[in-house]
């Protein structure tokens, strides 16, 4: 039987696959229809230019997803050809750029964005060079270059490198990137570094690939090494495996061909799976998409339905409001933190009413205003006659009453080292015993603490104990003082009053325009505990319905005329508190997820860990 080569060919160009046949030297023989169309390399597309080469002055506009990646390997430094120094471009960066090709008379105008760090789905240049408009778009799967009205789209599945050139004297288009570029051998780099480009159009004959080394056309790709080792006798065949070839992703199957016994070549069949990638891809992401908006959806659900007692709608309550909703789907110990009165209890009270626990009992423990000698028994009870006095039919501890529930042990740093001792027993193993007793009582129960003073200053000084903070900082949720968070004090002011009017039974009562400014322009050292004797008090003062100025304490109304002798700090440091305090709560609010809050946050990757850094985060 007599091998003909023109046969074979009109016979594989009905095939649906993509079919390339080398000869023992790795020459190509045959490379069928589907094959050019997959590689885009069947026909020239656009309206075509002229071969040629990059001179000196030409307009040189790049759109490049990812730097030194699908564009020939091009480099920071390479980017000097068009007048670009800049030593913070860096590997793998997102980059859009206008210059001109070694000749300085046109300043460069760039754009470029870390990869994972600042980059977004969508990103664009948009300037004017010598009176004509330019614009570089770099989407999810294409990027686009335009000049002067004309348009030059390349799409693209993981990254590419696209180019336009302009001649500098006719201001015409002499070179563009097509599809098909890495068979072509024009690559960005390529054409940088002035390498002859060929000709392109629906006039110019497709690319003539025939006795080409098959590595000329395709640089990279396992199927492609595989298919050489086989044309040259290597035994390793497969069928149907992934390869991305010219970046194109591939089902790849590699046959030798054997003829009278001896290795003639071999034969790489491929079947193009992009859109089927780029689906995948798809459904992937809308997973995603659904799964971030259940959990957003089922939030706001938590919040109108559990957390709209808390009151305050500054960005630091809300971020609060987040976390307690995640801490009533938690049975984790959550330790509140905050200065006195800025409503720890409430929230603690909230918690526990959105949990699964809320019909189930909710202690509450002021451990700071309970006798050292008497907590230990308190908490966990005694039997009967285990010391002089106790009741004579023993007594169930504060613990074993909240079977089930909630136990809030609020102002915890009080506390003496023998009970942290008792409570840590508690946290570790999840029973305890009552005085006097010898059997083991399981702790059946949610644990919030709460406290304002700084438990690590009280580590460092030796009056807490550092493996029971640890226990204890599991959830931590931090509420911000009055003074932090003042455009909250007018909802407050509305809530509270109304409260107090109906315990006086007073009737409705106001406050007017000026005493709320009032109250919002003072500190607020005893915070909402401070502001809800304030306004008992107007309430008290006020004969009519409307409390004035003069219905407030002088401690409020001379606050005005001190705010001119205040030493303010610098806007730098207030700056530097924000900042601080952002990132606390973000990264509270996700678990300490650094990737998740810098996301949230939306910083650069480098900024992020600056900030960490720089605030001994």
């Amino acid at each position: 039987m007599v091998f003909n080569l023109e046969q074979l060919s009109l016979f594989t160009d009905m095939m649906k696959e993509g079919f390339i046949y080398v000869d023992k030297a790795a020459k190509i023989k045959l490379y069928n229809k589907r094959a050019k169309e997959i590689f885009r390399i069947d026909k020239s597309m656009g309206t075509g230019h002229p071969q040629g080469a990059i001179k000196k002055g030409d307009l040189v506009i790049i759109g490049d997803n990812c730097l030194g990646k699908d564009d020939g390997g091009l480099k920071p430094e390479s980017l000097s050809k068009i007048g670009i120094f800049d030593k913070t471009i860096r590997p793998t960066d997102v980059l859009m750029a206008v210059g001109t090709f070694e000749d300085g008379s046109i300043k460069p105008v760039y754009r470029h964005y870390h990869q994972g760090e600042d980059f977004l789905p969508s990103v664009s240049l948009q300037t004017e060079i010598l009176g004509f408009p330019v614009s570089v778009q770099i989407g999810s799967d294409s990027i686009t270059i335009s000049f002067g009205g004309e348009s030059f789209v390349m799409s693209y599945i993981n990254s590419i490198g696209h180019l336009v050139i302009i001649d500098r004297s006719t201001f015409k288009v002499k070179f563009y990137q097509t599809d098909g570029y890495t068979a072509r051998s024009e690559d960005l780099l390529y054409v940088l570094n002035g390498k002859h480009y060929r000709a392109k159009g629906p006039t110019v004959d497709a690319l003539d690939i025939i006795n080409q080394d098959i590595s000329s056309i395709h640089k990279e790709g396992a199927a492609i090494q595989e298919l050489c080792n086989v044309a040259r006798g290597g035994s390793s065949t497969y069928k149907d495996q992934f390869s991305e070839i010219n970046g194109i992703p591939t089902l790849c199957s590699v046959f030798p061909v054997d003829i009278r016994g001896k290795r003639d070549g071999a034969v790489l069949k491929i079947e193009d799976i992009s859109s089927l990638q780029k689906v995948i891809q798809q459904r992937n992401d809308a997973l995603t998409y659904i799964e971030e908006m259940k959990e957003l959806v089922h939030d706001k659900v938590l919040d109108e339905e559990g957390m709209t007692i808390i009151k305050g709608e500054s960005p630091a309550m809300k971020n609060v409001k987040k976390l307690a909703c995640k801490a009533s789907r938690s049975n984790s110990t959550v330790l509140l933190l905050g200065e006195s009165g800025t409503g720890k209890s409430h929230l603690a009270e909230t918690i526990h009413g959105s949990s699964t626990k809320k019909d189930q009992p909710f202690i509450h423990v002021n451990c700071g205003a309970m006798p050292e000698s008497l907590l230990e028994s308190e908490l966990f009870g005694y039997e009967k006659g285990s010391f002089t006095g106790a009741n004579s039919e023993g007594k169930a501890g504060l613990f074993e009453k909240a079977r089930g529930g909630t136990i809030f042990l609020d102002e915890i740093g009080d506390i003496s080292l023998a009970a942290q001792v008792k409570l840590l027993g508690v946290l570790q193993n999840k029973t305890f015993f009552k005085l006097g007793g010898t059997t083991s009582i399981t702790a059946d129960v949610r644990i919030i603490a709460a406290t304002n003073k700084n438990l690590e200053e009280e580590i460092k000084n030796e009056r807490f104990r550092e493996d029971l903070f640890y226990r204890l900082n599991v959830f931590p949720i931090w509420m911000p003082p009055l003074r932090e968070r003042k455009e909250d004090i007018c909802c407050l002011c509305d809530e509270i009053l109304s409260q107090i009017c109906e315990k006086l039974q007073c009737g409705e009562k106001f406050v007017s325009p000026g005493a709320q400014r009032l109250l919002i322009g003072y500190h607020w050292p005893g915070n909402v505990r401070e502001l809800e004797n304030t306004l008992e008090r107007a309430a008290n003062m006020a004969d009519g319905r409307i409390i004035t100025e003069h219905h407030l304490p002088e401690r409020i109304t001379s606050h005005q005329g001190k705010i001119r002798q205040t030493v303010w700090k610098s806007f730098q440091e207030y700056t530097e508190e924000a900042e601080k305090r952002a990132i606390l709560e973000t990264l509270a609010y996700y678990n300490n997820d650094k990737k998740r809050a810098m996301q949230a946050l939306k910083m650069g990757k480098t900024n992020f860990y600056q900030k960490i850094k720089k605030y001994n985060l």
